[in-house]
């Protein structure tokens, strides 16, 4: 049993905590050659490295054994740079500094620092062929911190507790990778699956789910309301289900385009080196199947090899390319950019296959790796052990040796790649025409149906019956019988098809109000006078008038005469009618029209319906939409002012939310101060927008976590109410976790002292800034300390050391609020409409953000939006409303206390904005 902590160990817990736990505990287990591999080329360029810098002297050491209390790492050369200040040297056998390189070389950083009290932020890597990088080690240092107390307990024999099997990418060159995948296989373990995350498997676990086969019984199918363009997402339910029935299941039938004459890609490379060494081509033309194998052995033929690739292709040039995976386009590209090769419609004939299966197709199999489903659908390996991994020993192996055998393993290797990839393709091509007929195939969002040909139409005409049994068949009725052919070839169909019918709205005879208009004096086109005609142009404007008491219809018609100019032969009616020509409605009504739409959510049949039983005035959707975009036009003034008013303030709250336009997810985003409030959209959660608005704002910014406000220049304050609400949650989740519940604690015991002084005080600079103190401490002995070992915990440490200074910005400044409840306040309009409508159109919604804008400021300000509709007022501070005349008298105990009333009456909070009392410290 290991008594220190090694480099070897810490490395091995960075791998895996099992496999730094099975180490500790002595265990052994059977490298893999690519390990070994590695490690004799380490030692080969350890040698000739220390060759070249000769003797050891004052200032440099080689091969050096640091220990500090149970701290030991070894270190290839150590240079004294000052006193005690040391470069660490660290040689290595790849082409590129690794995770593992760069972990190993923090912890001899740690334990010099631990040694002479100095944390050294720079280490040297001697890579192959003699190339020296500098590495920064101040990133790697928070693993480091991390990794230790994990492994103090394992090392002094406090803790046996074996961690759990997870099957991560490094297990491939493990030396327990045989053990720990019997043992998974044994427990039927969640992971198994390709996909599956330690933090899936913990939420998994925490419902009841600790197998693969339990997993399976979780799948249920979505049902969609409606038919909207989703984007993919992989469900490990259902690969599960797939596993536990052995049936290949479809989300949807795959698209794949098919050529009668295709090819088949695969690359092999050396990924350190960049180096692109083999190329395997299988084409098959109609039954003919024929591979091509480019093969170079080193760095200076790749160029060479490729050319002969790319002529290849040209020889074949109607091809469609089919590969697994975007590596080998990628490759293409790059490999184009380095020799300045002209791939662009070689690119274009490429196909991902991978593509049609991710999230679509899924087969029985754990993983969607061209190894695993080639051997679902039947390719074989001349090689037990094939895979990515293997191929770069046998690679190695040549270049040492030279020995063919390897070389025609790695060719075998590539080509049955290639078979295996022809066989995939012709699998999915398959389920793409064959899906409702084939064996073995299921559908997760209904059964397959079967039916014979004469059961086939029996359904046919069954569902007609049932169609033509709609209540509205007459209007969109079908016919039972074969629709007879035009009789007369002289008249054309289109005569026979149903004219769509056109209404035209009839005037009221009678106008409440008759306004007279000057007619037009000179001629709009040659600037002469007009003659005056008998002929009277009307338009007639249906209004809303509004009272003290309520509202009626008000019917105002303008009437003015016409006027002839002589030189063009033209009537003209009088411009003030002309102006009017578009509209049936004036400003009443589409205040009312838009404070139903925008105050009030009501649904667009509603107005209409509405409009017609309370003025008994018909009209259609299309105007009352109309009417809703023509205030927010005219209205973008309005916003103009908020938005400059805004900057203005000390402080501006920002939040986001999700919304559907027409099928594509988009984002509303709100920016208050309290007072002021506009909305803004975007395709896309990325902070373009809040950076164009907020870009030479000098103010605080209150927001939420996300990191995309992080960029921003502008002094920040985040939402502490965020942060309490996930530590809630957290703890709710993991009710078990002692140490998540000692880390809230102790933010509890830092954040309730100050909110109490929140409470009492306010936000005062000079009642708050005595918490800084305590807030130091707190970070301190707390954050920095790293005694939290628990994930959960540490995701919340991580989030207090990435925001530490903008998490108490509101105890340096006055008036500046803690939370972001008004923002949320403010888009909470947003979501309830996101509930009723399902989703917006895509042309309106920039106008009902205008209007509902103008509509949250009226109501954080107290004032009536329709009156400040109806008032023709641009500027909602300026605008004040007419006192409301009392209608109710106060009864009870305060009726006889006038003063206490009045003080009862006057102290009104924004809705939302009531403080519940604080616990106790």
């Amino acid at each position: 049993m290991t008594e220190t902590i090694t480099s070897e160990l810490v490395v091995a817990y960075s791998q895996c905590p099992r496999k730094a736990y099975l180490i500790c505990k002595g265990e052994g287990g059977d490298p893999h050659a690519f390990v070994e591999i590695i490690e004799r080329r380490t030692r080969v360029n350890r040698e000739r490295y220390l060759r070249a810098i000769g003797q050891p002297s004052g200032l440099v050491s080689t091969n050096v054994t640091l220990r500090s209390g149970n701290f030991e790492a070894s270190c290839d050369v150590l240079t004294k740079r000052s006193e005690n200040t040391y470069e660490p040297t660290l040689v290595v056998g790849t082409h590129k500094v690794t995770k593992d390189e760069r972990i190993n070389l923090a912890y001899i950083g740690h334990v010099i620092g631990d040694l002479y009290h100095r944390k050294l932020s720079v280490g040297i890597i001697v890579l192959e062929q003699n190339k020296i990088q500098k590495v920064k080690l101040e990133a790697s240092y928070k693993t480091i911190t991390k990794i230790i107390p994990a492994l103090q307990p394992w090392v002094n024999g406090t803790s046996n507790e074996e961690p759990a099997v997870i099957l991560n990418e490094h297990c491939p060159s493990c030396q327990f990778r045989h053990k720990c995948r019997a043992a998974a296989e044994q427990a039927d373990s969640l992971t198994l699956l390709d996909r599956m995350t330690p933090k899936l498997i913990r939420r998994f676990q925490r419902r009841g789910i600790f197998s693969v086969t339990q997993l399976s019984y979780l799948f249920r199918p979505n049902r969609m309301r409606r038919k909207h363009k989703t984007s993919t997402v992989f469900k490990l339910e259902l690969q599960a289900l797939a596993i536990r029935t052995g049936k290949i299941y479809l989300q949807s039938v795959p698209k794949i385009p098919r050529t009668e004459l295709a090819m088949f890609l695969d690359i092999e490379s050396l990924p350190d080196e960049d180096h692109y060494y083999l190329i395997g081509l299988t084409v098959r033309d109609g039954s003919h199947v024929s591979h091509h194998s480019f093969w170079s052995d080193s760095p200076e033929d790749e160029r060479q090899i490729w050319l002969q690739f790319l002529e290849t292709l040209q020889d074949y040039s109607d091809a469609r390319i089919y590969h697994y995976g975007v590596y080998e386009r990628r490759v293409i590209e790059k490999v184009a950019k380095r020799y300045d090769f002209r791939v662009e419609e070689i690119v274009k004939r490429t196909f991902n296959v991978a593509s049609t299966i991710y999230g679509i197709v899924y087969f029985p199999v754990r993983s969607n790796s061209l190894k695993d489903l080639g051997r679902f659908v039947g390719a074989t390996w001349t090689s037990p052990d094939a895979s990515g991994l293997q191929s770069l020993v046998w690679r190695y192996l040549w270049e040492e040796t030279h020995d063919p055998v390897w070389k025609q393993q790695l060719l075998t290797y590539n080509r049955e790649d290639c078979s295996a990839l022809l066989l995939l393709t012709d699998r999915i091509s398959a389920i793409a025409d064959q899906a409702e007929t084939m064996e073995g195939i299921a559908f997760t969002d209904r059964p397959k149906r079967q039916a014979t040909e004469v059961g086939t139409q029996l359904h046919t005409q069954f569902e007609k019956i049932i169609k033509f049994a709609h209540f509205d068949y007459r209007e969109k009725r079908i016919s039972l019988r074969p629709e007879p052919a035009n009789s007369d070839p002289s008249i054309p169909d289109t005569l026979h098809a149903k004219k769509r019918q056109i209404y035209r709205r009839i005037p009221p005879s009678k106008a409440n109000r008759t306004i007279h208009v000057r007619r037009r004096l000179k001629c709009p086109r040659h600037n002469r006078p007009l003659t005056k005609l008998d002929e009277i142009a009307e338009k007639v404007i249906i209004d809303i008038a509004f009272t003290r008491n309520g509202c009626r219809k008000h019917v105002i018609k303008y009437v003015g005469a016409k006027a002839y100019c002589k030189t063009c032969g033209v009537s003209y009616a009088p411009p003030a009618i002309l102006t009017l020509c578009k509209r049936s409605f004036g400003d009443g009504v589409r205040a009312w029209i838009t404070y139903q739409r925008i105050a009030l959510r009501q649904p667009w049949n509603a107005i209409v319906q509405m409009m017609d039983d309370m003025f008994e005035e018909s009209m259609t959707t299309g105007a009352a939409v109309y009417c809703v975009e023509c205030m927010a036009e005219k209205y973008a003034p309005a916003e103009a002012m908020l938005l400059q008013r805004l900057k203005q303030s000390p402080f501006i709250h920002v939040d986001e939310t999700k919304i559907n336009i027409q099928g594509s997810a988009h984002y509303v985003w709100v920016f208050t101060d309290g007072i002021h409030v506009i909305f803004r959209l975007s395709a896309t959660r990325e902070p373009t927008i809040v950076h164009a608005l907020l870009d030479d704002y000098t103010g605080v910014l209150v927001s939420d976590f996300y990191a995309g406000y992080d960029s921003l220049k502008c002094k920040q304050q985040k939402c502490l109410a965020h942060l309490l609400r996930d530590i809630n949650d957290a703890l709710w989740d993991n009710p078990f976790d002692g140490e998540l519940e000692r880390f809230a604690s102790r933010v509890k015991d830092l954040l309730l002292p100050i909110l109490q002084d929140v409470e009492q005080f306010g936000l005062k600079r000079r009642h708050l800034s005595k918490h800084k103190e305590r807030v130091d401490a707190f970070y301190r002995d707390v954050i920095d300390q790293g005694l939290y070992n628990s994930d959960v915990a540490q995701t919340f440490i991580a989030r207090f050391h990435r925001y530490k200074d903008s998490m108490f910005h509101f105890i340096d400044e006055d008036l500046i609020p803690w939370n972001n409840n008004t923002g949320e306040r403010a888009l909470r309009h947003v979501a309830v409409q996101r509930k009723i409508s399902y989703f917006f159109f895509k042309e309106f919604a920039p106008k009902h953000l205008l209007l509902l804008g103008i509509a949250q400021t009226c109501k954080f300000q107290g004032k009536s939006f329709l009156k400040f509709l109806l008032s023709g007022e641009m500027d909602v501070d300026i605008f004040r409303p007419r006192k409301r005349r009392r209608r109710t008298r106060l009864v009870g105990q305060l009726a006889q206390h006038p003063k206490r009333a009045s003080e009862e009456r006057n102290c009104v909070r924004p809705p939302g904005d009531a403080t519940p009392e604080l616990p106790s410290s």
